[in-house]
């Protein structure tokens, strides 16, 4: 008489079986930290001495389940998550020479506290549902890069199943088990992991500055895959483990929009896209960060970092500090909130750009499609137009005041390589990106009440080297010009000293000309607001604006060709 499966693995997970498997997991838990007390295992910190090493092995494996279906992808969106909480854990790690890693002296005990959502775990050769599931595949990447580098395995154990796709299959797997069941090994060099997503694949990469010689010996032996029986998809609903009796809740991919200060053009642009299943995350819920979504999504904010970071740049901005370098380290605050709060079964994202580069960093990209909204050059393309700019000007005191940390150069640019899509109002920046850029028009002001008739010439931005200051200076001083300053900042003392100034005051009726011979401008708001009264503006192409009747655009750093164009237009009138 043949057993129905149904009541078999019913037997299989039973209360008793279940109890009987915690009690020796606990025992086996005491057992190893007693053991690592007596023989402790070195923990190592993160470093970047070996960060431009060689690379000597990696290990790339897939992220997403091709054999799942609608109903148990969630679990797999949760694997991923531990995978990301766990991976900056391990990332940027270097082992010294013939010390043990320990896969959980790094990871720690997953199971309290430490942000692990339910994922997937192999149990008595079933795959179920528990916080902290799908660690396994960073132990087998760990394990399968270990054995290319031909590494020393002090421990390693098989997974009890074989899942079809996995490193299982040519076993290269490395399952473990908070914390008696560990993955150790070691090297003869000094070596470093990396930790890497992409939209689909799991990247761990060693590097060292040696290769280690040592020898395992392995034999590699391809094993017959089994089919997946996890609780989302075995159809056994007696079994207590189903899922109907787990509090776990099912979700359907969803986009979240990380966004920071509102642009009209993206704030229009969104607005089309996004419905009541997506995610706002945001600063602060008012004033700048009021975007036209709010009222069709979920809203979330990191409310504490949103505060922080707008008190501190108003007490730096006054005590005069670096703004760029506090912007940024403010800005990596508020990532690091965000991250713990994107809802796992959110598949695709929408990012601020100046949040992207250290959202990347943490992993919380990983297995998602993500696009852009640029909102300025490239952190690296914009050091090269002030580098540029210096050999011009090497007194400014302002041109080197504006440099990111090579690490976050690094993460911005492999960020914006695997992005999907770069949406951009900004035509210098979306030169760029050619292939995948998706170009928004300008929101350019309505006209109510301006009328023409104004005499002076305005300068719309404060007097620094990147604006085009030296040269509005020396335009103003061979023209015997009067300019119209906007700006309260100033490249240095008496910087104005034999050209006559007044400070703007806001009233383009008085305004004829625009000249704005500038380096950098991500923002043009002033020249916008200017073309939408019928103000003529000559300025350069980093504006990132169409050149049109209104509008004439001369090359960055071209002093001649700017007089050429005022002296043209002065002549006219």
């Amino acid at each position: 008489m043949t057993i129905p499966t149904e009541e078999i693995l019913i037997e299989k997970h039973s209360f008793i079986k279940d109890l009987i498997f915690r009690v020796k997991a606990s025992l086996l838990i005491v057992n190893r930290l007693r053991r690592n007390v007596s023989s402790p295992v070195p923990h190592f910190k993160p470093n970047n001495k070996l960060i431009d090493s060689s690379i000597i092995a990696f290990s790339e494996s897939e992220l997403w389940n091709p054999y799942d279906n609608t109903q148990n992808w969630i679990l797999t969106a949760g694997k991923i998550e531990n995978l990301r909480i766990a991976a900056r854990k391990i990332n940027r790690l270097e082992v010294k020479a013939n010390e043990v890693f320990s896969f959980w002296k790094h990871i720690g005990n997953p199971n309290y506290g430490k942000g692990y959502v339910v994922g997937r775990e192999i149990r008595e050769g079933c795959i179920v549902p528990t916080i902290a599931g799908g660690l396994c595949q960073l132990s087998n990447a760990l394990y399968d890069a270990a054995l290319k580098a031909n590494f020393e395995i002090v421990e390693r154990h098989k997974h009890t199943k074989v899942i079809k796709g996995s490193l299982a299959e040519e076993d290269r797997d490395a399952t473990v088990k908070w914390n008696y069941i560990d993955l150790r090994f070691k090297s003869k060099y000094d070596f470093r992991i990396e930790v890497e997503f992409t939209s689909d694949k799991f990247i761990v990469v060693f590097k060292s500055s040696e290769k280690d010689t040592f020898n395992q010996n392995q034999q590699f032996k391809n094993q017959q895959s089994s089919k997946i029986n996890d609780c989302y998809s075995c159809g056994n609903s007696s079994c207590f483990k189903h899922p109907k009796k787990l509090s776990e809740k099912q979700a359907t991919s969803n986009t979240t929009f990380i966004l920071d200060k509102k642009w009209p053009e993206f704030d229009k642009y969104i607005k089309d896209l996004a419905d009541s299943k997506d995610t706002l995350i945001i600063p602060i819920k008012k004033n700048r960060y009021d975007w036209s979504i709010g009222n069709k999504t979920k809203i979330k904010s990191t409310t504490k970092e949103g505060i922080s970071r707008t008190l501190k740049f108003r007490i730096g901005a006054k005590k005069g500090a670096n703004l760029f370098e506090l912007g940024l380290a403010l800005d990596h605050k508020i990532a690091e909130k965000i991250t713990k709060i994107i809802p796992i079964e959110s598949t695709h994202l929408v990012i601020s750009q100046n949040l992207l580069p250290f959202l990347y960093k943490s992993g919380a990209l990983g297995g998602r499609t993500f696009d852009v909204l640029m909102t300025r050059l490239p952190m690296e393309k914009l050091h090269e137009k002030l580098d540029n700019a210096f050999k011009v000007y090497n007194t400014s005191e302002t041109l080197n005041d504006f440099r990111a940390p090579h690490e976050l150069i690094s993460h911005e640019n492999k960020a914006l390589n695997q992005a999907r899509k770069i949406i951009t109002p900004h035509s210098e920046i979306a030169e760029i990106f050619k292939n995948k850029i998706e170009k928004l028009e300008w929101a350019v002001p309505e006209n109510k009440t301006f009328k023409m008739g104004g005499t002076k010439i305005l300068f719309p931005a404060s007097a620094v080297a990147r604006k085009g200051a030296f040269e509005i200076k020396k335009l103003a001083q061979e023209l015997s010009l009067t300019i119209s300053v906007s700006g309260n900042a100033i490249e240095k003392a008496n910087f104005w000293e034999g050209v006559t100034t007044e400070k703007f005051n806001g009233d383009y009726n008085d305004i004829k000309l625009v000249i704005y011979p500038v380096y950098v401008e991500h923002q043009p708001r002033q020249i916008l607001k200017a073309i939408s009264k019928g103000i003529p503006v000559i300025t350069t192409s980093a504006c990132g604006l169409e050149s049109s009747s209104l509008l004439t655009l001369i090359n960055v750093g071209d002093y001649e060709q700017l007089k050429k164009e005022v002296e043209k237009f002065l002549s006219s009138k």
